[in-house]
């Protein structure tokens, strides 16, 4: 039974593809791959671009998240005099509505809590047009890596407090290619967001036109050598004018947000942080430091004992996006904005779920009535009646199970679809002690102590049975294991069998079985 899967976050930037892949484990998560490609060819579709990029580095599909570009979006502070979500939801639309550009009819909104009481809540809304998350979906179909989520840019780089220190107020500002967009964080949840139109390519672009160097040797020189001189006045005048409008835009976005800043609990702005591959610039954070009279700093290394797998050998400030999206969709991300909503929502696959779950309540349904047919068929109707009752029979398999061909035996060709199903249901529904699959999981990582060193290479749940591969260094790891499952009255049932030593690591390798089935008196 595949509980977990891999989860993919997605950086479409302008100047390359970025791709932070990370497992969801018991005990949270761990990087599988960081991968980038730069879009060089400007020619290639950017669908096939994608599709390519995925197909190389094997990335994994099963949950993507992406974003919406910020400057394809619009955010909005709000204030209600009231807390309750339902009344947040229908409340926020017709907020915006006066504001916006476009009827309701075509964009899309989503929110998150800022702050709130009893009484009052600070939201943060998002606005789409329905337009722009048609297209971007479409081309991700066509690239084969269609997402799950489907995030707002800018507030999403939130997440990153999942692993690094951004407490007090901050501004995260992820310098691209051709934008800029700044995120404002209150310890760590999002408040504002903007998104304005100058980037690393503008700073290119200058450094081209001061020292009449093709595009690609002044992209060279910015990066090798930087744009500043021994001082930070000493920079090329088309350099400095492209400079003064980052800073510009910068005090401007922090202008507009003055009152929100105002109300927060959390302080004043207290760092710009840093990051995206312009953030990398030699001396850049000295320059937005003494022009904004805000302290700004580079992305620092994760806190201690997080995310150390994820940045080794890798700089954070290009992946942060990237990192930012993979960590949204673990139980970790502080956002929940998804623009997949309403006819853009996640298809479910009806045919898939009707056969592992929606399915048992059909047939069961359908073989009640089948049990009723039959029995009046048996003592009530005869002749032309039993024609009748065989036309309803082939009306009701297909009802419970369209799209197949309805067999001889219909009446035990739905006995049997009722019995498969019965034991998936079973499966994949309520084990002992009315606990389902996830609460197992749950109580199997609340009963290991955190000083119990050992490492779960394995785990299945198989009908009533849970079945485990562990690691440990020692043998008295597995039989503190079992003492402290045990504990657990579903878990009373725990063994320990098949102990190895492992020749690589040394250490012991154990299995850990634990029956689920009810017994009398349980």
């Amino acid at each position: 039974m595949a509980i977990l899967s891999n989860i993919l976050g997605l950086d479409l930037g302008s100047h390359s593809l970025k791709a932070v892949e990370l497992r969801q484990t018991l005990r949270g998560f761990e990087a599988v791959a960081l991968r980038i490609l730069p879009r060089a060819n400007s020619e290639t579709p950017f669908a096939e671009l994608v599709r390519h990029f995925i197909r190389m580095h094997r990335l994994s599909t099963q949950h993507v998240v992406c974003a919406l570009p910020g400057d394809r979006l619009s955010a909005r502070p709000l204030s209600f005099p009231f807390r309750d979500g339902k009344k947040i939801t229908r409340a926020v639309p017709f907020a915006v509505e006066g504001d916006s550009l476009f009827d309701l009819e075509q964009v899309l909104v989503d929110w998150e809590i800022v702050s709130s009481d009893r009484s009052h809540a600070d939201v943060v809304a998002a606005i789409a047009t329905r337009t722009d998350v048609s297209q971007l979906l479409e081309t991700l179909q066509e690239a084969g890596c269609e997402p799950r989520t489907l995030e707002a840019e800018g507030l999403v780089l939130s997440n990153l407090s999942v692993l690094f220190d951004l407490s007090g107020t901050r501004v995260i500002i992820d310098l691209g290619h051709l934008k800029t967009t700044c995120c404002l964080v209150s310890d760590g949840r999002p408040v504002a967001a903007r998104t304005f139109s100058v980037g690393g390519a503008a700073l290119t672009q200058a450094l081209a036109q001061d020292r009449s160097l093709a595009l690609e040797e002044a992209e060279r020189a910015k990066c090798e050598t930087g744009l500043f001189g021994t001082t930070l006045s000493e920079v090329s005048a088309e350099v400095g004018t492209v400079l003064d409008r980052v800073a510009r835009e910068i005090v401007r976005t922090l202008g507009s947000w003055e009152t929100v800043i105002g109300s927060l609990d959390s302080g004043p702005v207290s760092q710009l942080v840093l990051c995206g591959g312009t953030a990398e610039l030699h001396r850049l954070d000295e320059f937005l430091t003494q022009a904004t009279g805000i302290t700004a700093g580079p992305l620092g290394p994760p806190r201690e004992g997080r995310g150390g797998s994820l940045v080794a050998g890798r700089s954070p400030l290009a992946f942060a996006p990237a990192i930012a999206l993979a960590l949204r969709g673990t139980a970790a991300a502080r956002t929940r904005m998804d623009f997949r909503q309403n006819e853009f929502a996640v298809r479910v696959d009806l045919g898939r779920y009707r056969r592992d779950l929606a399915g048992p309540l059909g047939l069961s349904a359908a073989a009640l009535l089948l049990f009723i047919t039959s029995i009046g068929t048996a003592t009530v109707l005869e002749g032309r009646r039993a024609g009748r009752v065989e036309e309803q029979i082939g009306h009701l398999y297909s009802e419970a199970l369209p799209g197949r061909n309805i067999p001889e035996n219909a009446m035990a060709s739905l006995r049997e679809e009722v019995r498969a199903a019965s034991e998936r249901a079973e499966f994949l529904g309520v084990y002992r002690g009315n606990l389902s699959a996830l609460d197992l999981l749950t109580e199997i990582s609340r009963r290991i102590p955190e000083d119990l060193d050992i490492l779960f290479e394995e785990l299945n749940i198989d009908r009533q049975v849970i079945r485990m591969r562990v690691y440990s260094k020692s043998f008295e790891a597995a039989d503190r294991l079992r003492s402290e499952l045990g504990k657990f009255s579903p878990f009373a049932s725990a063994r320990i069998g098949s102990i190895e030593t492992d020749a690589k690591r040394g250490g012991k390798r154990f299995d850990v079985t634990i029956s689920l089935a009810s017994k009398e008196g349980a």
